[in-house]
């Protein structure tokens, strides 16, 4: 996680709200502000249901505020990280205790060393009865399938290593396994480095690099790995390092770890490949200037495999025409399939990670509430008035307005209908008129569910009405019956006869072409001048809740 989304799960974590990493990732990614602290405000606020406060305040004037309680976020700057957010766990006067996105870390500071950090902002946080993330048990068991795979996919082949290196202790004598099993393990410890050096190449802003790779003053991967020595015809030497480690490795898997031959000619590739770690090392010292832990790595193991071969003598093991063809044709193939691997495997990489960017720049721009308010004036512009027609839930003068035109067996209008009770529930600025496309004849089997809400509605209980509507859209099966018994009532359903025609009189005049359909009416200075406008395509229900705040 970056800073941001590390100080925003551990406020989450502090106030006991839960969340998945995934999504709370996700959500702040997209956030046009991000990584501000609007963000980290509107993304716990609206999706965490959280209740959250900026406030501009001198650390000095914090502690004489009683409403100011931990845990909160406060924004910081520090030479280690930049701009960041810090979340205060505990406060006095002397000390100020927090945890550090930086160093991902608690630490204690004194006052007066914390007030040099501070920049001046506060999110003050509180935590509703219903506080936690969406559908967060689904999402819950998606990361921990996805976590599970990845665990999966980096121990694998470290297992597999220890295995065939065991399988050969057993089975071969100690004399004669254990360099080859030392030469495997070096190997091994390259295929990793090599990873990382890929995994560098796709995210080099990723912060459990970053913490390898700027751990000195003079400690810079990016300057090495971004300059033109980093590539060779073409393919860079991160490629061909992890390719040399790998194809290796899986030469030893096939032929066995102690197989003589293999090691004989991998021992010599081996020999092949060390001026390569003069000529790093030279760069780096002389031309660079800086340091890249991971390429010195790399160079390490590299002389640690010929150590470990030579002290081996695996360089003479047999005579050059004693060494069976199918080992020369074994390693060659095991290095030419890896080596087309990594050349397939990270441009796809490169293209998924662009084509998320891309995605999460999609939906920054979508969530611009200028971008919304230009898409929602240029759409279809309801020209009936529909007032008093159908249910109306909200203030009177709710500045946001929204009609629904749904349908009562819809199931996108069941979909949508939880959205909206959550927009009401958080956003006391907005009103929601739902109009149904029932005709009012008894041969249309909308028309009973739809008689029923509206009597329900004509109550004047904004409480009753919402339970209802819970009850229809919220059932799994719709069945009238058993709803009319949960909801009983006398002789009001036939006063809603022609309620019912006129909202599908004033639908035919609209020319509704579907349900569910939203029009949106954003605020304005005279009532006069109110409209409506048909939700914009790109859009969905769930979006509303980044523009309909007052």
């Amino acid at each position: 996680m970056q800073h941001c989304e590390d100080a925003t799960a551990y406020l989450l974590s502090s106030i006991q709200v839960p969340y998945t990493r995934t999504y709370l990732r996700d959500e702040l990614l997209q956030h046009p502000e991000y990584p501000n602290l609007q963000a980290v405000a509107d993304v716990i606020g609206a999706s965490y249901n959280v209740a959250c406060l900026p406030y501009k305040i001198p650390w000095s004037m914090i502690a004489l505020e009683p409403e100011i309680k931990p845990p909160f976020m406060a924004r910081i700057n520090t030479s280690q990280v930049g701009p960041a957010f810090a979340t205060v766990t505990n406060f006095s006067a002397n000390e100020v205790a927090l945890y550090n996105p930086g160093s991902k870390k608690k630490e204690t500071l004194s006052a007066e060393a914390f007030e040099k950090i501070y920049t001046g902002t506060v999110l003050l946080v509180g935590k509703e009865d219903n506080a936690g993330e969406k559908n967060f048990a689904g999402n819950q068991h998606k990361e921990k399938q996805k976590q599970t795979l990845n665990r999966a996919l980096i121990f694998v082949l470290p297992i597999l290593t220890l295995l065939a290196c065991l399988i050969t202790a057993f089975l071969q004598p100690v004399t004669a396994s254990v360099f080859p099993i030392i030469f495997t393990l070096v190997t091994l410890m390259g295929c990793v480095v090599g990873a990382m050096l890929l995994w560098h190449e796709i995210d080099q802003h990723n912060p459990a690099l970053k913490q390898v790779c700027q751990a000195g003053v003079k400690v810079n991967c990016a300057a090495i790995l971004n300059s033109k020595a980093a590539k060779i015809f073409g393919q860079s030497w991160s490629s061909i390092g992890f390719s040399y480690f790998m194809g290796t490795l899986m030469a030893l898997f096939v032929s066995g770890v102690a197989n003589t031959s293999v090691l004989q000619l991998v021992a010599w590739m081996n020999v092949l490949a060390l001026p390569y770690t003069v000529y790093s090392v030279y760069f780096q010292y002389k031309v660079a200037k800086q340091w890249c832990v991971l390429c010195l790595a790399v160079q390490g193991l590299l002389v640690l495999q010929f150590v470990a071969a030579l002290a081996g003598g695996f360089h003479l093991a047999l005579p050059l025409g004693e060494i069976p063809g199918n080992s020369y044709l074994l390693l060659l193939s095991c290095l030419v399939f890896t080596a087309l691997a990594v050349m397939t495997a990270m441009p796809a990489f490169e293209k998924a990670k662009e084509s998320r960017q891309r995605k999460i720049e999609l939906q920054r721009l979508k969530q611009n509430p200028q971008m919304f308010e230009a898409l929602l004036s240029k759409q279809k512009r309801l020209e009936h008035p529909s007032n008093g027609l159908g249910i109306t839930l909200g203030k009177a003068d709710a500045p946001f307005r929204i009609l629904k035109v749904c349908n009562p067996y819809c199931g996108p209008c069941a979909q949508a209908h939880p959205m909206m009770e959550e927009l009401l529930e958080h956003n006391k600025e907005v009103q929601l008129q739902i109009i149904f496309t029932a005709t009012g004849d008894d041969t249309d089997m909308k028309t009973p569910p739809v008689k029923h809400l509206l009597a329900i509605a004509a109550k004047d209980n904004e409480q009753l009405t919402r339970n209802a509507l819970d009850e229809w859209y919220l059932s799994d099966k719709k069945d009238y019956v058993a709803f009319a018994q949960k909801f009983p009532l006398n002789g009001e359903l036939q006063q809603q006869t022609e309620k019912v025609k006129e909202m599908w009189d004033w639908s035919n005049l609209a020319s509704i072409a579907f349900t569910p359909t939203f029009y949106i009416s954003m605020p304005v200075a005279d009532e006069s001048e109110r409209a409506y406008f048909q939700l914009p395509d790109m859009y969905t229900v769930n979006d509303l809740k980044y523009f309909l705040i007052d």
